[in-house]
């Protein structure tokens, strides 16, 4: 069977903290006019008529929703040189990132309890089967903004997992002028040449282009990486009250570094920061992505809007990787190896249709959203391995990389060949409502969704067919309150909903397994100063996913009983301490068990892998004159599980960071990061002994930005 651990793409995002200004009593286009934007904590973003708020679909701001939503902005990005979603996710509380920091096929993290494995871009999802390696990463530098949006989110979005989502705002069109030529080199002999240039064609039209050719040797021994991404987009002001944003994403990633997992213990220490399990004749992942889609916002009325999103996306990779299946017998060091492929393709669309109503009631006002969407996906997957049968064997204590010859790889042994067809159409209403002091958001949402996956097997020679089909249907619902006390400090409480769709059946009855639901209760305090000079926020929630299928010890038997409880407190805090001195700090505690188990009650009580229990950061901004700025940070990460029957845990780890930039001419940018400055070694988390995969080891970048 194919290695789970391989298969599961889950994903991420970022740094800081930063408020959007918009109008909450309208669809109308956002400015940034903020005289004393250096010394404030809230950073000023224009996206253009067409930008909906991740939270809410509306214009409602971060500070304004009833919900832990955030939003964390370009410059921030920038300043600690994230090149990916799971590295910008190392400062964001309730956050727990890059469980694997040795893999650039996908980005993964855990939000609240559980592994987030959609990534949005531009409010709609970057399109997957869930089950296999192929999915779309959009690259740092092509986003202006990241949104975390915290707790179930399935009453705008669909199925989704119940910790959160990511969405990815994309850099825009823009009539101000502005053209960057940014160059980087570093660690692993990183080289990276990256261009962003947009500007006004005409006095209704504006282009913006995004470039970037990147490479570098990956963490582990033997592995590279490289990026080529080409972003051109147009938009057109076609009447003053439509605008019509079209856009191309294209990127090839000739290199990327699989998930080949490790061993916990080699020769019964640690492996090393740079330890690998692969062979470099037989390493290694080829992708490439193309992303289409338009953007049509148009204001009928003074109080009625209507925007329509939609993109197509298709791409094609293949992977070349082996897994492990434990020591050879009487070794604490060589380990036996079975090698596998992956040829993978999709093709796919997603169009999501809003409108947008402002009422005035008198005493309450009404913002009312309904909307439908739908999305489509074919995709297939062409799977290899070789059954560990004459597949090398490699001593991690002594490694030799160069032992697999792949045309002798039996790779026939066992396969998989799937052809899978997925859709969901989604309708939506949610009323905002206010009163006064008081914002009510209620939200409902029923979704139908089917999926068919039909394979052709074959096994040491003997071959067999399966065609398994999923349909379900969901009603999500979502009620939440925000009451602002004064100008400065509001307290919320929310319920959520969240669905994913599950496939099989009872072993015992024979029926169909239900979507997997999630619910949760959370209750929050947002402060903001008047002089906008310090932010905080509070957060306490009670998350509890529902209908999860478990299995018996030795997994004849399954059912939909289970549950998992997820509990915890957030703290944000974010504070000019001087005219030229600012903090960002976070801390969060969280309590995440397996409460119902009736197949395998031993694990219930146990904790799931991949989740922290306590996470903190702080991260300081010192500006020591106009052109330069200092920065460094502490991150902890406290200790996870081994495994899910939690026989020992990951210890956790906290690592320094600093960065600077210098300003050494109005059109000349500098800077400089360097990311776990102590090159502190330590294991990022593990699924069970013989699969773990190590932190991320020391990186130091050099940048240099020409505005033109």
């Amino acid at each position: 069977m194919t290695p789970v651990f391989s298969l599961k793409p889950a994903v991420v995002a970022v740094l800081g903290y930063s408020v959007l200004l918009c109008s909450s009593q309208s669809q109308a286009e956002q400015t940034s006019t903020d005289d004393d934007a250096d010394n404030n904590l809230e950073e000023v973003v224009a996206y253009g008529s067409s930008y909906r708020a991740t939270g809410t679909k509306t214009t409602l701001t971060p500070m304004q929703s009833p919900m832990s939503y955030e939003v964390y902005d370009r410059e921030l990005l920038d300043s600690r040189q994230a090149d990916s979603v799971s590295q910008a996710l190392r400062y964001v509380t309730g956050v727990t990132p890059e469980s694997r920091a040795t893999v650039s096929v996908f980005d993964q993290y855990n939000i609240r309890g559980f592994e987030s494995y959609y990534n949005y871009y531009d409010g709609l999802p970057l399109q997957t089967n869930g089950s296999w390696n192929l999915a779309p990463q959009v690259d740092a530098f092509a986003t202006d903004a990241v949104e975390v949006l915290k707790g179930p989110t399935s009453v705008l979005y669909g199925s989704a997992p119940p910790g959160g989502m990511i969405n990815q705002i994309a850099r825009t069109p823009q009539q101000q002028p502005q053209h960057q030529l940014r160059g980087r080199l570093g660690s692993n002999g990183l080289r990276e040449l990256a261009l962003n240039s947009s500007s006004a064609i005409s006095t209704d039209l504006a282009y913006r282009l995004i470039a970037l050719k990147r490479s570098q040797d990956g963490q582990q021994q033997t592995t590279e990486e490289e990026r080529t991404v080409l972003a051109p987009s147009v938009t057109w002001w076609a009447t003053p009250d439509t605008e019509i944003t079209v856009s191309l994403y294209h990127q090839q990633d000739p290199k990327l570094t699989p998930s080949t997992p490790l061993p916990y213990q080699i020769n019964g220490r640690t492996p090393r920061a740079n330890a690998y399990a692969g062979d470099s004749n037989w390493s290694g992942v080829d992708r490439e992505i193309t992303l289409v889609g338009y953007k049509i916002s148009h204001q009928l009325t003074d109080t009625i809007s209507l925007l329509q999103n939609f993109r197509h996306s298709s791409g094609n990779l293949l992977q070349k990787n082996t897994y492990n299946g434990g020591f050879v017998s009487g070794s604490e060091s060589e380990m036996l190896r079975s090698a596998y492929q992956t040829d993978e393709a999709m093709q796919g669309f997603v169009i999501d249709n809003q409108l947008g109503w402002y009422l005035d009631a008198g005493a309450s006002q009404h913002n009312l959203l309904v909307g439908i969407d739908y999305n489509r996906l074919t995709s297939s997957a062409l799977y290899n391995d070789t059954l560990y049968l004459d597949t090398p064997t490699i001593d991690l204590a002594n490694p030799d990389y160069n032992q697999i010859d792949p045309n002798s790889l039996p790779l026939d042994n066992y396969e998989e060949d799937h052809r899978i067809q997925q859709s969901q159409v989604g309708v939506y209403l949610q009323d905002e409502i206010r009163f006064d002091q008081l914002t009510l958001l209620a939200g409902l949402r029923w979704d139908k969704y089917f999926a068919r996956d039909r394979a052709d097997n074959l096994y040491m020679g003997s071959g067999y067919s399966s065609d398994s089909r999923i349909s379900q249907t969901n009603l999500s619902k979502r009620l939440a309150a925000m009451y602002q006390f004064n100008s400065e400090m509001g307290g919320y409480l929310n319920y959520s909903e969240s669905f994913e769709p599950t496939a099989g059946a009872d072993s015992a009855t024979g029926e169909a397994f239900k979507p997997t639901t999630a619910r949760q209760w959370e209750s929050g305090l947002k402060f903001q100063s008047a002089d906008l000079l310090s932010s905080a926020t509070l957060a306490v929630y009670d998350l509890r996913k529902q209908n999860v299928v478990v299995n018996s010890a030795d997994y004849t038997q399954k059912t939909q009983t289970g549950e998992i409880s997820s509990r915890g407190v957030e703290l944000t805090l974010n504070h000019w301490l001087t005219d030229s001195l600012a903090i960002d700090a976070n801390a969060s505690w969280q309590d995440v068990e397996i409460t119902d188990n009736e197949l395998y009650p031993q694990l219930q009580g146990n904790s799931p892998v991949w989740v922290a229990d306590t996470l903190a950061s702080v991260w300081l901004d010192y500006h020591a004159s106009d052109a330069l700025i200092i920065s460094g940070g502490v991150r902890h990460v406290g200790e996870s599980q081994l495994d899910a029957a939690n026989s020992d845990t990951v210890p956790g780890y906290t690592l320094v960071d600093l960065a600077a930039s210098w300003q050494a001419h109005e059109q000349v940018k500098t800077g400089l990061s360097v990311s776990n400055l102590a090159n502190k070694q330590y294991v990022g988390a593990c699924y069970d002994a013989s699969n773990c995969w190590m932190g991320a080891e020391r990186a130091i970048e050099a940048s240099a930005t020409v505005s033109f």
